[in-house]
């Protein structure tokens, strides 16, 4: 059942990834063209859109590597540990410890900044900038629960590593 969770978050943020992605590349393509064109000149604000929908397909994509638990691996230590089922299992475990107290630390610390950030120096429509920095709470909380999955799934295997 975990097993399945864990597919499908990261699946799913894998998914908003690279939609974002696809949709930062076709803003900028869409403004390269309107360049050309005399009288409408293209976006004032494709630039900083594309930068704000990297951070969020980066922030998102975290996430889903944080869930499939495939970040933070050392090659060696694994292949050391291999057949040692409970040394790998505590590796792991210790890594995803670490992983949740930054993720905590980015969600805290974003949510500060967010609160804080009221100027309106966004060139994109009606944001402020402390609308802009609520990705990294809301990506942080993805991230959390992310590595909360990622942990329940680890804890359930019967044989250690798959």
């Amino acid at each position: 059942m975990i097993k399945k969770i864990q597919k499908r978050v990261d699946e799913t943020m894998t998914v908003i990834a690279a939609f974002l992605t696809g949709l930062m590349f076709l803003i900028i393509i869409a403004n390269v063209i309107l360049r050309l064109i005399p009288s409408i000149g293209g976006f004032s604000w494709y630039m900083e859109f594309s930068q704000y929908a990297n951070v969020w397909a980066m922030m998102i994509g975290a996430a889903g590597v944080a869930c499939a638990g495939t970040n933070l691996r050392v090659e060696v230590i694994d292949s050391v540990l291999k057949k040692k089922t409970y040394s790998y299992k505590l590796t792991r475990v210790i890594v995803d410890i670490f992983e949740l107290v930054f993720y905590i630390l980015v969600t805290y610390s974003g949510f500060q900044l967010a609160t804080r950030a009221k100027q309106k120096v966004s060139t994109m429509p009606s944001f402020t900038m402390g609308q802009v920095y609520m990705i990294f709470p809301i990506a942080g909380i993805l991230c959390i629960v992310a590595v909360i999955i990622n942990l329940a799934a680890l804890m359930s295997e019967k044989e250690g590593r798959k």
